[in-house]
């Protein structure tokens, strides 16, 4: 009994550790890279992120994805967020990374367990986070069936113009990281 009163805070500190983020939070700095092993950063311009964390999912997004024009998700400052740390690494090496290295634009890929722990997820569902300044705005979750609605969605998303992007290093507290526009959504 006394080991597990011992234990409880520390078991309490982990889960807050892992937290989902709500509706209200900021957004937080993720230090992954794209699939070509490059570093892509969220900035406090970017103005959505689409996030998958299973195969069903990131087939949805990118079936609609590669439809698009290439501006299409710097213009709209989306950034993509692929978690693959559940795919065995001989797949990941093998199979996976190769065929996102074809994608015509750029996606964040979370490897390591825990890097998208804070992100909302439902199995088979792309989940989109729109931001405002940096803070969650609004958290949808759209499921295989939904692709319709989430391509309404995407293609009503409003074309940012570049006057509209706050300055590289202006971040007000925002534990977000410092980059150029290019880096994170259009360049490849």
């Amino acid at each position: 009994m006394l080991a597990a009163l011992i234990l409880l805070p520390a078991l309490a500190m982990a889960d807050e550790a892992v937290k989902t983020i709500k509706v209200g939070d900021p957004l937080p700095g993720f230090k992954l890279n794209d699939q070509h092993d490059r570093p892509l950063s969220l900035g406090l311009d970017t103005r959505a992120v689409l996030f998958t964390a299973d195969k069903t999912a990131g087939d949805m997004l990118n079936g609609l994805l590669k439809e698009r024009p290439a501006e299409f998700m710097p213009q709209r400052k989306l950034v993509y967020i692929a978690d693959i740390s559940r795919m065995p690494g001989l797949v990941t090496s093998m199979i996976a990374l190769p065929r996102m290295r074809e994608y015509p634009y750029r996606m964040a890929v979370a490897s390591e367990e825990g890097q998208t722990a804070m992100l909302p997820r439902a199995e088979d569902s792309v989940t989109v986070i729109l931001l405002e300044e940096g803070k969650v705005k609004e958290l949808l979750m759209f499921k295989e069936t939904e692709v319709q609605p989430l391509a309404a969605l995407l293609d009503g998303l409003p074309i940012v113009p570049e006057s509209a992007s706050p300055a590289a290093g202006e971040r007000k507290g925002s534990r977000l990281v410092p980059h150029s526009v290019s880096d994170v959504v259009g360049g490849r």
